[in-house]
């Protein structure tokens, strides 16, 4: 990060020449004040033999350094640090006089007070000049008040009003209805006369919502491009601060930035991250986070939406927000940025691979039906595997087949080839993941893309069938029981082949598991009734956690339990019921996965085409 070129005026000069030259006398008073004795340093006890015999011409007694100078009879200096107990050097100066030498007391006033000035004072004064100077050169690089220290907010990712190079809405793709919402501000802050006409309230603020790598933060900055806005972009982790009134300094001061670089955006990234539920907390260690939350709200409130300052947001986790910030007046609007559909993936797809150079038989539309559910950043993440895949092979086009080794890599991690698997774990996968297939093509609306053995990642295989469907919104008892079903016959068809199940089936008992109890718990699909049990997704330092673990009894998780292994042993029963049907398929597909480790659409077609349903 550049900083900033700051002139000093003369008086950031004054204390910068103040400051060294209090350094300066510091540093030599500070030699002044150490003691320095005449002489070689002997014990005390050896002080004290020596006026017993009477050696001692003169001794002379330094109060502050706590030392005695000796001189002897022979003409030698000696010095030796005593005690503070009083009756010692009562007694030593007694044997010195006694034996005729003379003894002189030496109070060291003046060293005393030279000490005190060069310890305490100069100290003090030293760091004040200092901070004197730091706050002057920071009211230079901010407006005034606490400069630096709390006006760095919003800095680092700012575009003046119609500075180009800033995204628009050309550069976003697969999110058409929040583009929609979004256009509505950019004409806002572009014609806020229009809207003033006709007695319209422009919304003060707008939340985007929707899972992490949608291109939240994307279509943000491209609101302000499209409305040539300032853009002012900060994480709300950056406002939460140890130091108390951190956080809410910098609220003030990245609002006071706004309005008067109007008309501006202000875009909160990650805003749970300072607007979580006030007095939801476990302790009292969230004071410095809800005044942060309050400054932000009460900003909120404090400015005219038409005055050219529109509030961007963006979280994945809305459910956890502070009910003040969701209320009209606030962010008015939520809008969700979901995972694109199938030809959402498509424009992206098309968008990213448009300024590389492709192969001829590289299909967006294809690609994107590969990848259901992926987010924009998973579908750059995919081209861009893409081409360090063909960079690495020395070719000069990305090709089809390097799109689909990357969706593989970017599902289940590189190929991992460390470890090499037995005759024994080969045929177990490979019936495993055969059985996916065949059950997934005995469901009809399942399409089968490739099936692997190859070991990825923890991942021991992979099939394709395994990618439930989830362009689909809304999905009946029935889809589900299909997608348990196929979940299930890794498991059904391990049985059949060699009478047990192995570790392999691991992930899918996880995935079917939490479908099943999801039925039971949220979707009213089991005997327990059309009723939601605990379906809400709360965490420990949320205050109604307590409350919804303690809202069900023990009969009832009992029951919760009971239905889940029933709804998952009923999938593993049906497809059983459909490997039986297909059995021959099964080896088939197992026997080809052993000697090819992977097979594609036009291989699997020729044994999936007999697969029928069970009856």
């Amino acid at each position: 990060m550049r900083l900033p070129r700051i002139s000093l005026d003369p008086l950031a000069v004054f204390f910068a020449g103040l400051a060294a030259v209090l350094l300066v006398v510091f540093l030599v008073l500070l030699g002044s004040t150490q003691p320095h004795s005449r002489g070689t340093e002997v014990p005390y006890t050896t002080v004290q033999r020596m006026a017993t015999a009477g050696t001692i011409r003169n001794a002379r007694q330094l109060d502050y350094d706590n030392r005695i100078l000796i001189s002897t009879r022979t003409g030698e200096d000696v010095w030796a640090s005593y005690p503070s107990t009083g009756a010692l050097q009562d007694q030593l100066v007694g044997t010195v006089r006694d034996k005729r030498g003379n003894v002189t007391v030496d109070a060291q006033s003046g060293k005393q007070a030279k000490r005190l000035i060069v310890q305490v004072l100069l100290p003090i004064l030293i760091l004040a000049s200092l901070f004197a100077l730091f706050m002057r050169i920071s009211q230079q690089a901010d407006a005034s008040g606490m400069g630096g220290f709390s006006r760095w907010a919003g800095k680092r990712s700012k575009l003046g009003p119609g500075q180009s190079g800033g995204p628009s809405f050309a550069d976003v793709a697969g999110a058409p209805a929040a583009v929609a919402e979004l256009e509505e501000l950019c004409d806002l802050l572009r014609a806020p006369d229009r809207y003033r006409a006709l007695g319209a309230r422009p919304p003060k603020g707008a939340l985007l919502v929707g899972p992490p790598g949608t291109g939240k933060t994307l279509l943000a900055r491209a609101t302000a491009g499209e409305a040539h806005a300032a853009f002012f972009s900060v994480s709300g982790a950056e406002f939460v601060e140890s130091l108390v009134g951190v956080g809410a300094a910098r609220i003030r001061d990245l609002f006071a930035k706004a309005r008067a670089a109007a008309p501006a955006i202000v875009f909160i990234d990650e805003l749970d991250a300072v607007g979580r539920k006030r007095g939801a907390g476990v302790g009292q260690g969230n004071d410095e986070r809800e005044q942060t939350l309050n400054q932000l709200l009460v900003e909120m409130d404090g400015f005219d939406a038409g005055g050219g300052l529109i509030v961007l947001a963006a979280t994945n986790r809305p459910d956890i927000l502070d009910p003040a910030l969701l209320r009209p007046g606030r962010f008015d609007r939520q809008v969700t940025v979901d995972a694109p559909d199938t030809e959402g993936r498509e424009q992206i797809l098309s968008l990213y691979l448009g300024d590389r150079p492709c192969a001829a038989d590289v299909d967006p539309a294809e690609i994107a039906r590969r990848c259901p559910g992926f987010t924009g950043a998973e579908l750059e993440n995919v081209v861009n595997e893409a081409a360090l895949l063909t960079a690495r092979q020395g070719h000069t086009a990305i090709g089809m087949h390097d799109l689909d080794e990357a969706i593989q890599r970017t599902v289940g991690g590189p190929r991992n080839d460390t470890h090499v698997l037995g005759p024994d774990e080969l045929e177990t996968i490979a019936v495993h993941e055969a059985a996916h297939t065949v059950v997934a093509a005995a469901q009809g609306d399942s399409q089968v893309h490739q099936v692997s053995i190859v070991s990825r990642g923890r991942r021991l295989g992979r099939s394709t069938a395994l990618l439930l469907d989830r362009d689909r919104t809304v999905l009946r008892r029935s889809d589900l029981e299909r997608q348990l079903e196929i979940a299930m016959a890794g498991a059904a068809a391990e049985r059949i082949a060699f009478g047990e199940v192995s570790t392999a089936v691991n992930d899918d008992l996880h995935t079917a598991t939490q479908l099943a109890r999801s039925m039971v718990t949220s979707f009213g699909m089991s005997s327990l009734g059309p009723v939601t049990i605990g379906e809400q997704n709360v965490e420990v330092f949320l205050g109604a956690s307590l409350q919804e673990l303690g809202s069900v009894g023990p009969g009832t998780l009992e029951r919760i339990d009971a239905e889940t292994r029933e709804i998952v042993e009923a999938a593993e029963e049906r497809a059983a019921r459909t490997l039986n049907a297909n059995w021959a398929t099964v080896q088939g597909i197992a026997r080809d996965l052993v000697e090819y480790e992977t097979l594609d659409d036009s291989q699997l077609a020729q044994h999936l085409a007999a697969v029928r349903p069970a009856r």
